[in-house]
């Protein structure tokens, strides 16, 4: 895209926005700047490095645990903290009046329901992935002996309502044991198949698994639970902000995610999709007042973390979405080609960029302790990673099996030279053993 015409169409997005209180103007006059200074930067390491500048992070740190927290630019972060100042000047009006800080959450709503390719009436603002989760799993009106079909590389926190149900309404949950690292879309494709059953109520399954990065195959999957009335049900905590999302044409009925991971928003936010056509189906009691930032079953919310949230979506349209994600992968192969010369390391996340996301990758290891080298490279180099959990284990389900693996994560605020020092460093260590 031209200049020009790159940096007219974001500053005519950003002029469609709900007119914001003047103490967050200057967040909208900040994505606009970047969005202008990237117009002509269409790709190479000026272009990045302008965006790295729009964060506060510790110049000596090298963050690459993404999956676990982000980092906020520092606009948004300016423009939370602004906004809670304006909501303190006269809390009530902020509160609960249309001219205040409440009169801009609806285009909130708007933002992620554009960022998502949903609708508005299928959107809801939360916390994070597990509240959009438990709203879901308590949600529906299961009956004693219903399955859920989920995988062995799920989150807790995405498990944690579907374990409350067996508990509480008798349900069953089984999984499916998925390959580390898995081979194509068809073999997960014929893996969940093969335990579909007559009992089958939801498939439960990550967009990213959390452990080994895989991109599920939703669509494909999809095309076998909707023919059956089979809810499809997501976490989506690893995958907006990363990977381009677009629930319809995914096939999901319900998708939940948490904003302060890839999309980089304040802690504490997230979204949940529920698909129209199921709404009757899956009724969290949250929700029961609608899908509105506030309700009598929702209640008081902290507007200025929820208009933060819609600048952070700003804040990623300014830079371009599938430029974020082309980045992310750039990088993680970047990383892949370096980790993958290293000893003692099987890397666990597919070889097929069609079921790879773009920012994750995790690495077994065959010796060592993960825990052990992953406290070193924070404690003595400031280089952060996830030391990634085995199979998620539940009572009478698959034996657990512990990968004993590092998780890298990359971001557009993470670069080459931070991928070179942090694999010197591991090689290192590794050697070592």
């Amino acid at each position: 895209m031209e200049r020009r015409t790159f940096v007219k169409s974001v500053a005519a997005g950003l002029a469609g926005l709900p007119l914001l209180p003047r103490l967050s103007a200057a967040a909208n006059e900040q994505i606009q700047t970047l969005a202008t200074d990237l117009g002509p930067l269409t790709e190479g390491a000026a272009r990045w490095r302008r965006v790295r500048s729009e964060f506060n992070y510790t110049p000596d740190l090298i963050h690459l645990n993404c999956g676990t927290i982000g980092a906020t630019p520092r606009s948004i972060i300016e423009a939370q903290c602004s906004l809670l100042h304006e909501l303190e000047s006269s809390p009530y009006h902020h509160t609960f009046e249309g001219t205040g800080l409440y009169g801009q959450i609806d285009g909130v709503r708007d933002k992620a329901a554009a960022f998502l390719g949903a609708t508005k009436d299928e959107i809801a603002l939360t916390a994070n992935t597990t509240e959009g989760m438990n709203g879901v799993a308590t949600g529906i009106d299961f009956k004693e002996g219903d399955e859920v079909l989920t995988t062995n590389h799920e989150h807790g926190g995405g498990m944690s309502g579907w374990q409350y149900l067996v508990k509480h309404r008798g349900i069953k949950i089984v999984q499916v044991k998925i390959p580390p690292p898995a081979r194509s879309k068809e073999q997960i494709v014929e893996l969940i198949a093969a335990k579909i059953t007559p009992r089958t109520r939801v498939v439960f399954l990550s967009h990213v698994e959390t452990i080994t990065g895989t991109l599920m195959p939703l669509a494909e999957i999809s095309a076998l639970t909707r023919p059956k009335g089979i809810l499809l049900v997501c976490d989506g905590a690893q995958a907006p902000g990363m990977v381009q999302v677009d629930v319809k044409a995914l096939g999901v009925d319900t998708y939940a995610s948490s904003s302060h991971k890839w999309m980089l928003a304040p802690k504490g936010s997230g979204l949940l999709f529920v698909r129209k056509e199921v709404q009757e189906q899956v009724h969290p009691v949250s929700l029961h007042g609608g899908y509105g930032a506030y309700s009598g079953s929702i209640g008081t919310r902290g507007w200025p973390l929820l208009i933060a949230h819609g600048l952070t979506m700003d804040f990623h349209n300014a830079i371009g979405r599938p430029q974020v994600e082309a980045r992310c992968r750039e990088l993680n192969n970047y990383l892949r080609q370096r980790l993958d010369r290293l000893p003692h390391l099987r890397c666990l996340t597919p070889a097929d960029p069609s079921i790879a996301s773009p920012g994750i990758v995790t690495y077994s290891l065959d010796k060592g302790k993960n825990g052990e080298i992953v406290t070193r490279l924070h404690d003595e180099y400031n280089i952060w990673v996830k030391p990634a959990a085995g199979t998620y284990n539940i009572p009478g389900g698959l034996p657990n099996e512990d990968y004993n693996a590092l998780r890298f994560s990359t971001h557009i605020y993470n670069d080459e030279a931070q991928i070179d020092r942090t694999t010197e460093v591991l090689e290192g260590m590794l050697k070592a053993l």
